[in-house]
């Protein structure tokens, strides 16, 4: 896949979605850039879903933003929600162990793997431990 493309991470989803998030109006102005396809196809994955919606629930104690997160994915028409392979998980644990200085999360190594995998170069996140391994929106 050498199309132009776009990853969305778990902090992008819970600031477009919750409106007391301190990155709202800007992931809001972010997701439409993405929605009107300027920047290629948009995905993200199970991994991604799971971290999402456990973050919202447990951030905020409100089921409803947490359900509400996860019908914005998985009832988008744009958004293609990727299953991380046995390879992925494979190469996520291979990068969990190389970057073990930076902050990056199990889930953040799996997105990785996948970014690399698909030929994804941009990233929506809001963190910042991405800031050298490929090309952060925000």
């Amino acid at each position: 896949m050498n199309e132009l493309g776009v990853f969305i991470d778990t902090s992008g989803f819970v600031a477009v979605r919750n409106e007391d998030d301190v990155n709202f109006n800007n992931a809001k102005r972010v997701m439409n850039s993405l929605l009107r396809s300027e920047y290629g196809a948009i995905y993200t994955s199970d991994y991604v879903f799971d971290e999402a919606t456990t973050l919202a629930l447990v951030r905020t104690q409100n089921k409803r933003l947490s359900i509400d997160i996860g019908n914005y994915i998985l009832k988008s028409k744009k958004i293609r929600l990727i299953f991380t392979t046995i390879d992925d998980f494979n190469m996520a644990w291979k990068l969990f162990l190389k970057y073990k200085d930076r902050q990056l999360s199990f889930t953040d190594c799996t997105i990785l793997s996948i970014m690399t995998r698909l030929n994804i170069n941009y990233i929506f996140s809001y963190d910042s431990h991405f800031d050298g391994l490929k090309t952060r929106l925000f």
